[in-house]
């Protein structure tokens, strides 16, 4: 194995299974452009995790990442977990196969195989930051990292009913609005505490709450549509308690970008975060449903290396 060798990590149940039929003509078209990779294959939820540690002991410092936020997820997480290298040494890549691929679309990296292969051999990167995220497990304080979006309240349930969504075989726009719905419907504003580099900045019913290293999440949505990859800052929006009826109304703007034009939505920029509710509130990281409030984040400026998409700026 050589310093230019890439291991791709291969989920092959991203985008409602088309990895595992797609993946033979992926692979030979990186081949046939003279990438040089070895390949290893997910079989279970963190498997990327252990596969990305295992890798980095064998001496790989490329990864790409062939899958969706889900797979990218698991894999960052990987990247941060373990000792053996500073993070800032490895190189990520992906190449979007998922069902959303949020991450890749702020980095303006082409669903096109051939295109996105292209992205790779450019090897155009930046450093970006990561969040560190604490919350509460089976009672337990746990923590993971998010390379993306995460959310608290509405958008935390819309992401757990995708997810059951998912697992049922059931993916796509259609799949995203009834698990929008389902949530909508049964959403409670809970009274929260929003606490932002260690002053109180929101003290009410929250609605939904987001956190944004990236821009996107749930397939195109913009909760916090100025974000800043390598700011090292975090964009935080708050929303507090409004009738459903007025969501349903104005939720086409969560796709334009135009959030921050709702009287009830208030967002500030900061680089540690505290969430105290007074009922437990779902908490998401990346799509990912991971445990409840209370959750505090913390920004690790400029740590991951990526590689990103040559209309990105």
């Amino acid at each position: 194995m050589t310093d230019n060798t890439w291991l791709a990590v291969i989920n092959p149940n991203a985008g409602g299974g088309k990895v595992a039929t797609e993946w033979p003509l992926l692979s030979n078209m990186l081949r046939n452009r003279g990438v040089r990779f070895e390949e290893m294959f997910t079989t279970h939820r963190y498997h990327a995790v252990e596969l990305v540690i295992y890798a980095l002991k064998r001496g790989f410092r490329r990864i790409i990442s062939v899958g969706g936020d889900g797979t990218l997820h698991e894999i960052v997480n990987g990247l941060l977990y373990q000792k053996e290298v500073p993070v800032s040494e490895v190189t990520l890549a992906v190449l979007p196969a998922g069902s959303a691929n949020d991450w890749s679309r702020m980095y303006r990296i082409p669903k096109d195989y051939g295109r996105a292969v292209d992205t790779i051999l450019e090897g155009r990167t930046i450093l970006q930051d990561v969040c560190r995220v604490e919350y509460v497990q089976a009672g337990v304080r746990n923590s993971r990292y998010m390379v993306n979006v995460a959310g608290v309240g509405l958008d935390a349930n819309i992401c757990h009913y995708c997810n059951q969504a998912k697992n049922k075989d059931r993916s796509g726009d259609l799949a995203y609005v009834k698990a929008a719905f389902r949530a909508l419907v049964g959403r409670r504003s809970n009274r929260t505490k929003v606490v932002v580099d260690g002053r109180s900045y929101f003290s009410d019913r929250m609605f939904s709450t987001g956190f944004g290293i990236g821009k996107y999440s749930g397939g195109g949505m913009m909760q916090v549509p100025d974000a800043v990859a390598d700011d090292g800052l975090v964009n935080v929006m708050v929303a507090r308690k409004v009738s459903k009826i007025k969501f349903l109304l104005l939720f086409k703007r969560l796709f334009k970008g135009t959030i921050y034009g709702i009287r009830e939505v208030s967002h500030t920029m900061a680089s540690r975060v505290c969430v105290i509710s007074r009922r437990p509130d779902r908490v998401e990281i990346d799509g990912e449903v991971v445990g409840t409030t209370p959750m505090s984040l913390e920004v690790m400026p400029r740590i991951l290396r990526v590689v990103v998409g040559r209309d990105f700026k």
